[in-house]
C-alpha cells in the first residue's frame, strides 16, 4: 500500500468523526451555550424579582448544569475540589426544584 491509498483509507474510517479541530469547536460551542442559558436564566431572575415573584426554576437549571460540569470534571480530572461542587451545587438544584414544586404544584 502507498501513502495515497493509506490515507484514503483513514479518511474513509474516520469519516464521522471529529477532528482535533473540529472537536475543539464542538465542546466550546457548548461552553458558549452555557453562558447564554446563565445571562438568560439570570434576566429572567431578575426580572421576576422585580415583579416579587419567584424564580426557583432558573436557579435549579443553573445549579444542575454546574452539577453536571463539576461531577464530568471529577470523574477525568479526579480532582476532589470538583466533587465537592458537584455535590453543594446538586444539593441546590434539588432544593430549587423542591422549592418550585411545591409553589407553583
Amino acid at each position: 500500500m502507498d501513502k495515497k491509498e493509506i490515507l484514503d483509507k483513514n479518511k474513509r474510517q474516520n469519516r464521522n468523526t471529529l477532528d482535533e479541530r473540529e472537536q475543539r469547536i464542538y465542546n466550546a460551542s457548548f461552553g458558549l451555550g452555557a453562558v447564554i442559558v446563565g445571562v438568560l436564566c439570570l434576566v429572567f431572575s431578575i426580572y421576576k424579582a422585580f415583579h416579587h415573584e419567584m424564580f426557583y426554576e432558573f436557579a435549579a437549571i443553573i445549579t444542575a448544569y454546574l452539577c453536571t460540569t463539576f461531577l464530568y470534571q471529577y470523574r477525568n480530572l479526579k480532582k476532589s475540589i470538583y466533587l465537592v461542587a458537584g455535590i453543594l451545587t446538586g444539593s441546590v438544584a434539588v432544593v430549587t426544584a423542591a422549592l418550585f414544586f411545591m409553589v407553583y404544584v
